[in-house]
This record gives C-alpha cells, structure tokens and sequence, in this order.
C-alpha cells in the first residue's frame, strides 16, 4: 500500500495562483492553447469566471480567469495506472 500513496503523491496537480487583471488572464488561455497546439475546451463560463481545460501531450491544463483578478494555473498528469494518454 505505500507504494500506491508514493504513485498518487507524484501524480498530484501542480497549481499556482497569481494575481492579475482578467484580460491577462484571458491572454494565457490564448497563449497557452498556441503553445500546445489544442484548443481549450470551456468548462465555466460566466460574469464572474472563465475555466478552460487544454490537453497536452502528458496531461491537462486548467486555467480560471476571476474578474475579481486572480488566475489559477494547473498542471495535471494523467495517471499512469489509468493506461489513459491525453485526448487529442
């Protein structure tokens, strides 16, 4: 069993959080999409926030943009034991 809490621990979402005006953070999404290629795919969309998820070639990306001016930046691997890669 500690093996898989070693497995789960080195899995874990990388996240940062940084202060910066919406439209920043608008501009990252845009950035980051160019960068890898993909298209983001909007999960949250609102007067308050815009959440995308944007695949890469070794997990996810996830950016929410708060018009309160913060944005939250995680990178998640997918996990090995699912046999799974990245959808393209």
């Amino acid at each position: 069993m500690a093996s898989l809490g070693a497995a789960a621990h080195a899995e874990e979402a990388n996240t940062r959080v940084a202060a910066m005006p919406y439209s920043d953070c608008l501009s990252i999404i845009t950035e980051t999409a160019q960068e890898t290629g993909e298209a983001p795919v909007q999960t949250v969309s609102n007067d308050d926030e815009t959440t995308v998820r944007i695949n890469a070639s070794d997990g996810f990306v996830t950016v929410s943009c708060s018009r309160s001016g913060r944005m939250v930046l995680t990178k998640s691997p997918v996990p090995a034991a699912a046999g799974q890669t990245a959808a393209r």
